[in-house]
């Protein structure tokens, strides 16, 4: 009886679930073989293997790998994953982009060729096929987290006659899979500094010692990154460079790299070069509460009075600064379009020629998709509405409660999946933004 017993405790423990894991790959390159070698990216992967190892997470680490040893250091990684689990990748070397996809380079690398070679023998970030993004997201993890770490200069030279002119000084945007957070060292077309100086005696890049400080600080990742972004920028800028290192978060709700995160909203502090250990008495100051999270619906917005809103919402703190920075930034490019917008159509009028573009559209506009996200991009007039009724928008959703505020954004996904039905007639669409800009009062 007893025997029987055993043998159904062991048969319902095989049929529970496995635990969901906490797994992180992490690759330093420095040692390239052909092309420029590097400083500080062996010391950046060890840094992240000993934070998240403290962290409770599996941590597979890796160092100048070659070209054969990445693919199987990949390859074992992924057969590890399981669905559900949280999953980190990082990867600090050298990498390129081609402008449309990105890529990351082993130490073997050969330091000329065409551009086709050079690609067969990196490994593409993610191509929507077989890129280790991609590959990750097949295994079903709960969260992924990516941090790149290879904005670096490009470290080829092409032979003459092959085509090079599409390759880019940084890395390209992509758009991440859903439940996916993507951290670059470096805006889209700029480069990271490995080093302040060749003096710098910091372990780590410039960019993963801030990151590194700011998960300590806060293990949201979305909290952490922001001041990253503030304190990096600020560090280029005291030798001279630009960086500002970007992400791109298609994470439901908050990410957190273990557990429940772990702090307030907190604005990040003055940095200035080289790093210095903050101070124990400091005390930070503290955003409110909800600043972080109505910042993702106004930090792509195109509305300079929108953000005025979110500025007079959120006085004092650093996602107040951004919006102000946002603003300037649009401010300049509406100072250096080529035309005025042209006004609307009068209302009889039956037929609706696109109308050229001015320099200012949605910001959304180099990932426009569907047939009607490209013609509003293409339309002067109909970017102009777009951004009207973002501004609208924007200010009555943040007038309501939070239940109906949750309403509201079902209310308006709901009308632009009516609107994409317009596909790239001009006259629907423009119609269709009339009407809705109406319902809101505007």
């Amino acid at each position: 009886m007893l025997s029987r017993l055993a043998i159904a405790v062991c048969f319902l423990l095989a049929a529970l679930p496995a635990a969901a894991r906490n797994l992180a790959l992490i690759v330093g390159n420095d040692s390239y073989q052909n092309v420029s070698k590097l400083q500080k990216a062996r010391g950046d992967a060890q840094g992240y293997a000993d934070f998240f190892t403290a962290r409770g997470y599996d941590v597979f680490l890796h160092l100048d790998l070659d070209g054969r040893g990445m693919t199987e250091a990949v390859a074992r990684f992924l057969d590890a994953i399981a669905p559900g689990d949280t999953v980190l990748f990082v990867f600090s070397g050298h990498g390129w982009s081609n402008g449309r996809e990105n890529f990351l380079v082993p130490v073997d690398i050969r330091d000329s060729g065409s551009e086709t070679l050079i690609q067969r023998e990196s490994f593409p970030l993610k191509n929507g096929v077989n890129g280790i993004i991609d590959e990750i997201a097949a295994r079903g993890p709960a969260l992924t987290v990516a941090v790149i770490d290879a904005c670096r200069n490009n470290p080829f030279a092409f032979d003459s006659g092959t085509r090079s002119s599409g390759l880019a000084r940084g890395l390209v945007r992509i758009r991440p899979p859903t439940g996916t957070f993507i951290a670059y060292s470096a805006g889209e077309g700029q480069t990271a500094l490995d080093r302040l100086s060749d003096s710098d005696g910091e372990a780590h890049s410039v960019f993963t010692r801030v990151f590194l400080k700011e998960l300590a600080r806060s293990n949201e990742l979305q909290t952490a990154f922001k001041a990253t972004q503030a304190s990096v920028n600020e560090l280029a800028r005291s030798v001279g460079h630009q960086q500002r290192p970007a992400y791109y978060d298609e994470v439901i709700g908050t990410a957190c790299i273990a557990g429940t995160c772990n702090g307030a909203t907190v604005e990040p502090l003055p940095v200035t070069a080289p790093v210095k250990p903050t101070p124990e008495t400091a005390t930070p100051r503290v955003a409110r509460p909800n600043a972080a999270e109505e910042w993702k619906d106004f930090k792509d917005t195109t509305s300079v009075a929108a953000l005025r809103l979110f500025i007079e919402r959120h006085q004092g703190t650093a996602y107040a600064a951004l919006a102000m920075e946002r603003i300037a930034r649009l401010e300049e490019e509406a100072a250096a379009a080529a035309a005025p917008v042209q006004p609307l159509p009068q209302q009889n009028q039956q037929v609706y020629a696109p109308v050229a573009p001015t320099g200012l559209r949605p910001n959304w506009c180099p990932e426009a998709q569907t047939p009607t996200e490209v013609v509003i991009c293409r339309d002067a007039r109909l970017a102009t509405l777009d951004m009207r009724l973002t501004a609208v928008y924007l200010e009555r959703l943040y007038a309501l409660d939070s239940t109906a505020r949750a309403q509201l954004k079902e209310n308006q996904r709901t009308w632009l999946a009516d609107r994409d039905r317009c596909g790239a007639d001009v006259q629907c669409v423009m119609q269709a933004y009339q009407e809705r800009i109406a319902a809101f009062g505007g």
